[in-house]
């Protein structure tokens, strides 16, 4: 390697140093799991060469056995293509709550897909209330109207943190819940650039 190449190669950071800012940022791995679940899923190398985007996409991920738990309640690797049938929008409803938990407690969340015949929708009940929105039935990508209305129901709830979005250029992306100050803190410590999804 050349001088040149060495003097602006990316610095390499540690996944204990990334896992440690991530957190300063209110990103953490759920308490039963420590940095092993994560180097289960890929060696330290590709984390330490990805420089954050690497981990969260882990930790926005699940175990890979049943019963399936996230591994963080702070950021969700979604895959856009994940409406396979009943119980898809159901799941993406537990994710959101979980993501801006205490906020959205919702409950006796319940869902009807069927791609088929073009039919689908999501029900829960949010303080009482019950809410139901329809969804837009194309093959098996998500519905991004469903996205929406979950960003402008926390906001209806008067909470101070807003869901955040991370474009992975493909057909995923993650999404956190976050103050405007943890969003600000994660752009200038790591780099990513955060948005809020609308």
């Amino acid at each position: 390697m050349s001088l040149l190449s060495r003097l602006f190669a990316p610095t390499r950071i540690s996944l204990e140093d990334q896992i440690a800012t991530l957190g300063a940022c209110g990103i953490h791995l759920r308490p039963e799991f420590n940095l092993d679940v994560l180097l289960d899923k890929f060696p330290r190398q590709k984390y330490e060469e990805s420089r954050y985007v690497g981990p969260l996409i882990a930790m926005g991920g699940e175990l890979e056995e049943e019963p399936f738990t996230p591994l963080s309640d702070n950021v969700w690797h979604l895959d856009t293509k994940c409406i396979e049938g009943p119980g898809s929008y159901v799941h993406i409803a537990e994710r959101m709550r979980d993501l801006a938990h205490p906020d959205l407690p919702l409950e006796n969340i319940r869902d009807h897909v069927d791609i088929a015949n073009g039919d689908a929708w999501l029900e829960f009940e949010l303080r009482g209330e019950t809410i139901r929105w329809g969804a837009r039935v194309n093959a098996d990508w998500i519905d991004p109207a469903i996205l929406s209305n979950f960003c402008q129901l926390l906001i209806a709830q008067d909470s101070p943190r807003r869901f955040t979005y991370l474009d992975l250029k493909g057909q995923d992306c993650l999404i956190g819940c976050s103050t405007e100050e943890n969003i600000l803190k994660l752009r200038q410590r790591t780099g990513i650039r955060f948005t809020w999804l609308e």
